[in-house]
């Protein structure tokens, strides 16, 4: 009677564990804990099953040696080993994938792997204890076995191998990009038993073999992290000065978002050729994925810069001049006219008017660092930049320090309210490089405002709003946002009565 209570007190307790797991089961929403629990409520049901089938002749009137009675109990310790791996697999995954290692990206190789292993053992288990088979005799049939398999598949077994190295040592992983010695490139996207699989920029998909992985050249351009350099080859005419083509390359390349600034870019020569000097320069960026953008944007920047400094890219050629003609002077920058032309400020000057401002400038080279001027000071200037990079700076109390609210280049102005107001200077500005500006003076602008005193009010209307967009972004507030119908009527009254004084207009 008490051989009966133990099974039944066992199967008790196994309908207890049922029951928990399905109620585990029901108010879990999590995919893989469900298909734990459910593994493990077919690991139970199935240890009820096999606990029962062997207790059979002590409830039933059967003989232990009966062959159906061996049968099913054979039958029900093999679903019981079985169960038992997937239930291993399962829990694995649950506790080692996404419990261990949750934080980092695991190939589905080593998963496959080690849920192989289990059911391997499972099947050696069964052999040894259920049906009492001695295991030698059959490690030896399988050596036999394995060594046919392994000519005949020893290309795949090459590649699965080699999966397994590279899964080990990790020279890649899924989501970097790499190139490969034979020149192509492509995003991870899978590592299985047999090979990888690589997308290119071309939305293409290469299916490299692990054996070939294995043995091949790659550049991972995600390792040790994200960030990245390149070179970018600039050709330049041999008359334009190698100071001003770096500073300009350099101001370029820093006026991008995308290029880093610690460390900075390196501009040099690479080398002296028939026609023209080759100019390299080095930039960090981050994320290859995204380095065809990288490239047009500083190209572009690029571009713009040295359009603005009058410099243009040298290229093969044959001139033959049949007349003399006047040369550009390339170690100028763009003419001061034009960059006038550019300036918004200056718009409703006429074109005679804006040649006889700009025949009264002269071009200033400043080097990198220099402060051109200082918030607070006085001045009655403005400054137009026609190469180079400044920084503009703001201190909004007395106490606190500089932050930086701007960045301007070439085509910007700066210093406005100071020429046509007299006021003190609003901000600190900076070089970032070495730059070249032109200077307007009162004294350049007010033979014109004389003149035509009624410039004034379009001044005005200009000032005020670039005055608002100013104090829109001190606030915090969206200057973009603003337009001609926002700006203050009795502040545009005042700005205009504070230029007909300064300038001494009739009104």
């Amino acid at each position: 009677m008490a051989l009966q209570g133990l099974p039944i007190a066992l199967l008790g307790l196994f309908a207890i564990a049922l029951a928990a797991l399905l109620a585990g089961y029901r108010y879990t929403h999590s995919r893989p804990v469900r298909r734990l629990l459910a593994s493990g409520i077919l690991f139970v049901f199935v240890s009820a099953l096999v606990l029962a089938v062997t207790y059979i002749p002590q409830w039933v009137d059967i003989h232990p040696k009966d062959s159906i009675f061996l049968l099913s109990v054979q039958i029900a310790h093999v679903l019981w080993w079985f169960a038992l791996a997937s239930m291993a697999i399962r829990a694995s995954d649950v506790l080692l994938w996404r419990g261990l290692f949750g934080g980092q990206t695991v190939p589905k190789l080593l998963k496959d792997v080690l849920g192989a292993v289990y059911y391997i053992v499972a099947l050696f288990a069964i052999v040894a204890f259920v049906f009492e088979q001695p295991v030698t005799g059959l490690l030896a049939t399988s050596g036999v076995v394995a060594v046919v398999l392994g000519f005949a598949l020893q290309n795949t077994l090459s590649d699965v191998f080699s999966g397994i190295a590279l899964n080990m040592e990790h020279p890649y992983r899924q989501g970097d990009w790499i190139r490969l010695d034979t020149g192509f490139e492509g995003e991870v996207v899978e590592i299985n038993w047999r090979a990888t699989h690589l997308r290119s920029r071309e939305d293409t998909e290469i299916v490299q073999p692990n054996s070939g992985m294995a043995t091949a050249r790659i550049v991972n351009f995600h390792y040790p992290d994200r960030g990245y350099a390149f070179n970018i080859q600039v050709r330049v005419d041999y008359r334009v000065p190698p100071a001003r083509v770096k500073s300009t390359l350099k101001a370029a390349a820093l006026a991008c978002e995308r290029v880093k600034k610690h460390p900075g870019p390196i501009p040099r020569i690479l080398s002296f050729e028939e026609s023209f000097i080759m100019y390299d320069m080095k930039v960090w960026v981050s994320d290859f994925a995204e380095h065809p953008d990288h490239v047009d944007q500083l190209m572009t920047s690029i571009w713009e810069h040295m359009r603005w400094a009058g410099i243009t890219a040298a290229f093969p050629q044959r001139d033959i001049h049949i007349f003399e003609e006047k040369e550009r002077d390339e170690t100028a920058s763009l003419a001061v006219s034009e960059l006038l032309e550019r300036v918004d400020l200056f718009a409703s000057l006429e074109m005679e008017e804006k040649e006889e401002l700009a025949s009264k400038l002269d071009q200033k080279h400043v080097r990198s660092g220099q402060r051109i001027v200082e918030q607070g000071k006085e001045g009655s200037s403005l400054f137009v930049i026609a190469e180079g990079l400044l920084e503009v700076r703001v201190k909004f109390d007395d106490e606190g320090p500089e932050r930086k609210v701007a960045q301007v280049g070439p085509g910007d102005f700066f210093g406005e309210m100071s020429l046509l107001t007299g006021a003190p200077r609003s901000a600190t500005v900076i070089t970032l490089t070495d730059v070249v500006i032109y200077k307007i003076e009162k004294v350049h602008l007010e033979p014109i405002l004389k003149a035509r005193p009624l410039i004034a009010e379009s001044l005005v209307s200009l000032l005020s709003l670039r005055q608002e967009a100013t104090k829109a972004l001190a606030e915090g507030e969206h200057g973009d946002a603003l337009d001609s119908q926002t700006v203050d009527s009795s502040y545009a009254e005042q700005m205009l009565h504070r230029i007909r004084n300064f300038f001494q207009l009739h009104h």
